[in-house]
């Protein structure tokens, strides 16, 4: 990776609070295209909803589809952490790995935009938001792999989820 400090761009720092999650999901579905092969495609998406007296687990249970439902919720310490242990790594394509090897061209930018993400997350979620990775049940498909996560902040509760089906 280059290193540059993602948030220090002023599109980072400057944008409107409102217009950052619509940033995040634009981010993530360019991540998506750059990730997807013949039979290797991520879903990556960013849901909120408000926090009710039923609890985060309760939000949660919301946002996911209807055949599925909270499974666990297991407290992580720190949000950022993982984000960055899942992107872009856990998705990276097996078809080329040339294409894939450390500082090709593809490589570089999924991580840019992983670090993009990562950096307007930051805007949304502080560091000492309450983060809990997700374990889904589900009565039908989900994914073939995912790490999905929920953040609690400003009485929201956020889920990103990163899927992919292989």
């Amino acid at each position: 990776m280059t290193g540059f400090d993602w948030a220090t761009l002023s599109a980072a720092r400057q944008a409107r609070l409102d217009a950052v999650p619509d940033m995040v999901r634009h981010a993530l579905r360019v991540l998506e295209d750059v990730l997807e092969e013949a039979d290797h495609a991520c879903t990556f998406t960013l849901e909120d909803a408000p926090l009710t007296g039923d609890g985060v687990a309760a939000a949660v249970q919301a946002l996911l589809p209807a055949s599925c439902e909270v499974a666990g919720l297991t407290p992580v310490p720190a949000w950022s952490t993982v984000v960055g242990a899942a992107l872009p790594g856990f998705f990276v394509p097996t078809r080329q790995p040339q294409a894939w090897a450390a500082q090709a061209a593809p490589r570089v930018l999924a991580e840019s935009l992983s670090a993009w993400v990562t950096a307007l997350l930051a805007r949304l979620w502080p560091d000492s938001a309450q983060a809990w990775e997700l374990t889904v049940r589900s009565r039908d498909w989900y994914e073939a792999a995912y790490v999905d996560l929920v953040v609690l902040t400003d009485a929201r509760v956020w889920l990103l989820h990163l899927g992919v089906s292989d």
